[in-house]
């Protein structure tokens, strides 16, 4: 009897697993296409990222700021070091529109105030694709550590691949961090921008504020508003988890404060080393 009663609960788990998974499997069949393609996508890029980086776990020190954020901060790294920004960007509600991005950036002994960088980034919408290359260069100004005070200068340029023209664009920006206590960092952007704009050029002010609050040594919370004058305005947010002291990952949703509204969703990691 003791066996029986045995095998009736094994055989009742069994059909609930059966029933659960065909659940858990219709549901996701009855998402769009796009977005089903979408979440996928997001998901293999976080299983790559977190697979490949906690093997390197052990190279260096991960920071605050940067990465799929746009509003800067006033650091630089440290003379000697680099860093590799990845991530993956879709908009919620067309999975067809999206962009990856591959950011490294050093700063070398023999210029020890002065972040060399460069981006490759891949945007398509509605199937139709365009490929960038910005070279990005940011100066450490000022830096008081008595005050929690830091201000640098960044600019870039923008390089459409594969286009007639390639010249897309220039930016400058300034940004100022202030950290009032440990776990605290407050970032403010002021800046200028430049864009082709398929022949009808555009110069506009830019600006941006940030916070970022580190609640836990392996969890910053981080919040931003950005946007330029007569142009894009827009808001992000999320966890940053930090996986040892060497490697972040970012998980953020952000919204466009004009036109439709666009959402997206965002993953990224950073490696220094």
């Amino acid at each position: 009897m003791h066996k029986k009663n045995t095998r009736e609960r094994q055989d009742g788990f069994a059909k609930y697993r059966a029933r659960h998974y065909r659940g858990a499997r219709h549901t996701l069949l009855l998402l769009p296409a796009a977005k089903r393609r979408a979440l996928q996508r997001n998901l293999i890029f976080i299983g790559l990222t977190l697979g490949i980086l906690l093997v390197i776990a052990l190279l260096s020190k991960a920071n605050a700021a940067g990465g799929a954020y746009a509003v800067d901060d006033g650091a630089i790294n440290a003379p000697g070091e680099c860093n590799v920004d990845a991530w993956f960007n879709a908009n919620r509600h067309q999975g067809s529109t999206h962009n990856e991005t591959l950011s490294p950036a050093c700063t070398f002994s023999s210029m020890p105030s002065v972040q060399w960088g460069a981006a490759l980034s891949r945007a398509t919408d509605a199937g139709q694709g365009q490929t960038q290359v910005n070279p990005q260069l940011k100066a450490q100004v000022w830096s008081r550590q008595d005050l929690g005070l830091e201000m640098a200068v960044a600019a870039g340029a923008h390089f459409a691949l594969y286009r007639r023209h390639g010249f897309d664009g220039a930016d400058v920006n300034i940004p100022l961090t202030w950290q009032p206590l440990e776990p605290l960092r407050l970032n403010l952007n002021a800046g200028w921008s430049h864009a082709y704009n398929d022949g009808d050029p555009q110069h506009r002010l830019t600006w941006g504020s940030g916070l970022e609050y580190q609640v836990a040594p392996s969890l910053t919370l981080i919040a931003e508003r950005y946007g330029q004058e007569g142009g894009d305005k827009a808001w992000q947010a999320g966890p940053r988890f930090h996986l040892g002291e060497r490697v972040d990952v970012d998980l953020i949703v952000g919204r466009s404060l004009i036109g439709e509204r666009a959402q997206w969703l965002t993953t990224g990691a950073t490696l220094r080393f």
